[in-house]
């Protein structure tokens, strides 16, 4: 089923990295592998379907045959500005809207949001990382209270501030399991997380009683101001532990009364957990399920067996397209050509199944690729 003519709404990318430079075969090489270990990195990864299927279609996008080497294609690529390839490639690939994390990559690599704004002339919007906040309050207060004081002031009005949401790496973390805490834990907690402000000026937060206390902060405003709320789970850097990034861990916040009308989106297809994403995304009213297709790292094959997963269970209103594109265009570029592809195909199974109509599957593939997102964080301007 050809999909190419809706303009996807990537509701799950970064910002892109303003020198744009490859820096040779081995350092562009670790832009697409979470591992942390070097041989992986600068070797090992150019073995993997996912990178070879990456640089056959760069290869073709620059006017080159898509069996060129690889160092002809980075030459190639060199040629064009950050700016270029920017355009370029989201003029290519059809993206009609953004929702950016703005936590990853740091500011002072990241190109300016006027400068991307410019170049890909895209409908977007922002979350906010909360852990990020959180960490930089706890240097800044010396007393719990007066941090809790200073978060609820700084989220009540979360748009006017300038961001459609949150995003929440706990599962890099703690862990996905929110719990509620007695005072004593926390401060506890805080008391460790103090004495590493002391000696390193910062914290990495991985206290869980202070962590999982704060979220519930956040996701009190985000259900007073219905907000959107992103979660990482499952596939990601080395430093989560799979074992606590199920997105069942998250039982305890959709259980949960108060937070009924927060839209709790579960990132990654959750992958390799991608049925338990589709049977919650198909049980809780305000559980979401974004299907990215930039990363995680995989085969065409393996992507598309996550979405038949999702387009098998889960109502066709709540899930979502995404790249989680990050410090590359090409990430963000392939994300939505891989995408599509992946979606047509499942949509076609699902049409000779007799599960759908013809339309039916096309109204379903208008939503998962940016209907639903357009609609959740609420992008500015009328939907191209």
């Amino acid at each position: 089923m050809d999909l190419s003519s809706i303009g996807v709404v990537d509701n799950h990318c970064h910002a892109l990295d303003a020198d744009q430079s490859s820096g040779g075969a081995a350092a562009w090489r670790t832009r697409f592998t979470e591992s942390p270990h070097e041989t992986m990195q600068t070797t090992q990864v150019a073995d993997t379907a996912f990178y070879r299927r990456l640089m056959r279609s760069l290869a073709s996008y620059l006017g080159l045959p898509p069996e060129s080497e690889e160092q002809a294609i980075l030459d190639a690529r060199e040629q064009l500005s950050t700016e270029q390839l920017a355009s370029g490639m989201y003029s290519d690939a059809n993206i009609a809207g953004v929702v950016v994390d703005t936590g990853y990559p740091p500011p002072d690599r990241a190109l300016a949001r006027a400068t991307f704004d410019s170049a890909v002339g895209t409908p977007r919007v922002d979350l906010l990382r909360l852990e990020l906040l959180f960490q930089d309050l706890i240097a800044t207060h010396g007393r719990y209270d007066d941090v809790v004081d200073d978060l609820d002031s700084r989220l009540s009005d979360v748009r006017a501030a300038g961001f459609a949401g949150f995003k929440s790496i706990a599962g890099y973390r703690t862990g996905l399991s929110i719990d509620r805490w007695q005072r004593t834990d926390i401060d506890d907690a805080f008391v460790s997380a103090r004495a590493d402000v002391a000696a390193k000026g910062s914290v990495r937060l991985g206290y869980k009683p202070l962590l999982d206390s704060l979220l519930h902060v956040c996701l009190a405003r985000a259900a007073e101001q219905q907000l959107p709320v992103q979660f990482h789970i499952g596939y990601g850097d080395p430093d989560v532990d799979l074992r606590k990034a199920s997105p069942l861990e998250l039982r305890n916040i959709f259980e949960d009364p108060a937070y009924r009308a927060v839209p709790i989106v579960l990132l990654h297809g959750c992958w390799p957990y991608f049925r338990e994403g589709a049977y919650l995304a198909a049980v809780y009213e305000n559980a979401y399920l974004d299907l990215s297709y930039g990363i995680p790292f995989m085969s065409l094959a393996e992507l598309t067996s996550m979405t038949r997963a999702a387009f098998g269970a889960a109502p066709f209103g709540k899930l979502m397209y995404s790249s989680d594109g990050t410090r590359v265009p090409e990430l963000h570029w392939m994300g939505a050509h891989t995408g599509r592809r992946a979606i047509g195909r499942v949509l076609d199974e699902l049409v000779s199944d007799g599960d759908l109509s013809v339309d039916q599957a096309f109204a379903a593939a208008d939503q998962v690729l940016a209907g639903n997102a357009w609609r959740l964080y609420g992008l500015p301007g009328t939907r191209p």
